[in-house]
């Protein structure tokens, strides 16, 4: 998406569908993606078997790191950028790699694979509908949420567990995103306590689900063990 520097000439639609690294928005300024990706983490940590605990925190981490990397891309040609980058490296390769030397099981590089897939779809609805736009912002939730089943895999959690575990928070957490993109773009009169009110909620309603889809993986994987 164009920033504000775009020529006033242009159209308002045409500016929202240029996509140009350095004139994003910075995506690591989304409390909302935080919030997800901490709680695919969670998810992915809280369904490994209990000795896996560790290893699965730890891919988690090589998300955060990617995440970090990506959003490096909004900061091109401004201060901030290499540090940003340097950090998200640093834990995309650590994390993964602490978590293999801890004895996580290699199958998680498979569902990391998979978040290429929603992630090439977030960068192609940004250049052709806009970064904001629902299928953008959609693709993207569901790219940090490939970090639970991940996670979970490399804490010993099966592969039937880590694909149930991704189906049962992928959808809820695009529709929610969806849900607040609308809130906020039909009412008027946002403050910043309003918005922090509205995070709250969102907030709760992601630990609330995120929790009750660990308790199902937790009975799937007692019922169908691996």
């Amino acid at each position: 998406m164009q920033s504000e520097e775009a020529s006033p000439s242009m159209p308002e639609n045409q500016r929202s569908r240029r996509l140009r690294l350095g004139r994003v928005p910075d995506p690591a300024k989304a409390h909302g993606a935080w919030v997800y990706l901490v709680l695919s983490v969670l998810a992915g940590t809280l369904a490994a078997p209990n000795r896996g605990f560790l290893p699965a925190f730890m891919v988690g981490i090589g998300f955060a790191g990617v995440f970090l990397c990506a959003s490096a891309l909004a900061l091109v040609g401004k201060p901030g950028m290499l540090p940003r980058l340097g950090t998200g490296l640093l834990l995309a390769l650590g994390g993964p790699g602490a978590a293999l030397y801890l004895g996580a099981s290699p199958s998680f590089f498979a569902f990391s694979l998979v978040a290429l897939c929603p992630a090439a779809l977030s960068g192609y609805f940004a250049e052709k509908r806009g970064i904001m736009s629902e299928e953008a912002m959609g693709s993207a939730v569901v790219a940090l949420v490939v970090a639970a089943p991940s996670s979970a895999c490399a804490g010993g959690a099966s592969i039937g567990a880590g694909v149930l575990l991704l189906a049962l928070l992928a959808p809820f957490f695009a529709y929610r995103t969806w849900k607040v993109r609308q809130v906020i773009a039909n009412e008027k009169g946002w403050t910043k306590s309003k918005l922090k009110k509205q995070g709250w909620t969102e907030a709760l309603y992601g630990i609330s689900w995120t929790l009750a889809v660990v308790l199902i993986i937790h009975l799937y994987s007692f019922f169908y063990p691996h």
